[in-house]
């Protein structure tokens, strides 16, 4: 609703000048024809108030951006969510401050002295990958997959994403990258009567997408070497 308040400044300025327009050509003399000069301006003026005023009222009632069902987020809040839940990682807090931020958990047994850690499927995974050595050799490598919130254009899609899948084999933890969810939707945009003053550009949409932070939290045997061979933001707890 705030953003129809400049549109109706607008619009009220429009009619003026036009009142003041046709009032001035009025002190000019009339041209042959059904309409005077003046008139036709007073015409093409009002007309296109007309459609201006259209226009604001159908960006006031049309359909919201957000569509039922869905929640609306902060972007500014998404981001910071993300950069928290990393610091603590690194930290090695993740456990206590992200445990609303962690979707699946694995266990795996491992009695060797060397890991190689590895991608399958594709090469680029994007996922961070921070790895907290234990205190004891136990044999055991737990991991624990955590992801922040993500949006589109303001809409919250966190529930779409998909975790990776790691698993053992022989001496790899092999990294399987998420299944891709698809989204597609449609929205409303102003029309030309209203960007031009609002400032949207004419023939260009953009969408705005926060991906989140996801991570990949591993807790190794204290004397494991991990072999990194995935190229992947790897790092290891301060």
């Amino acid at each position: 609703m705030m953003a129809t308040v400049p549109l109706l400044l607008t619009a009220i300025i429009v009619i003026a000048l036009a009142i003041l327009t046709a009032k001035a050509m009025n002190k000019t003399a009339n041209i042959n024809g059904k309409y005077s000069h003046s008139q036709r301006v007073r015409l093409i003026f009002s007309g296109y108030v007309v459609v201006l005023l259209i226009c604001v009222v159908l960006d006031t009632v049309h359909p919201a951006n957000i569509p039922n069902g869905w929640k609306k987020v902060d972007t500014e809040e998404l981001e910071k969510e993300s950069i928290d839940l990393y610091d603590a990682a690194i930290a090695g807090e993740i456990a206590n401050v992200g445990s609303e931020f962690l979707l699946k958990k694995w266990n795996f047994d491992f009695n060797g002295s060397q890991l190689h850690l590895g991608v399958v499927q594709d090469d680029n995974l994007n996922t961070s990958v921070i790895v907290e050595r234990k205190k004891l050799n136990d044999g055991k490598i737990e991991a624990a997959y955590y992801q922040t919130r993500s949006s589109v254009n303001g809409m919250e899609v966190t529930g779409l994403a998909n975790p990776p899948h790691p698993e053992i084999a022989k001496d790899e933890l092999l990294l399987r990258n998420p299944r891709i969810s698809k989204i597609e939707f449609s929205e409303f945009t102003n029309v030309f009567s209203v960007k031009q003053f609002t400032g949207e550009d004419f023939f260009t949409h953009h969408s705005d997408f926060s991906g989140g932070q996801s991570i990949l939290y591993l807790r190794i045997p204290k004397d494991l070497e991990l072999i990194d061979k995935t190229g992947v933001n790897l790092n290891y707890v301060e």
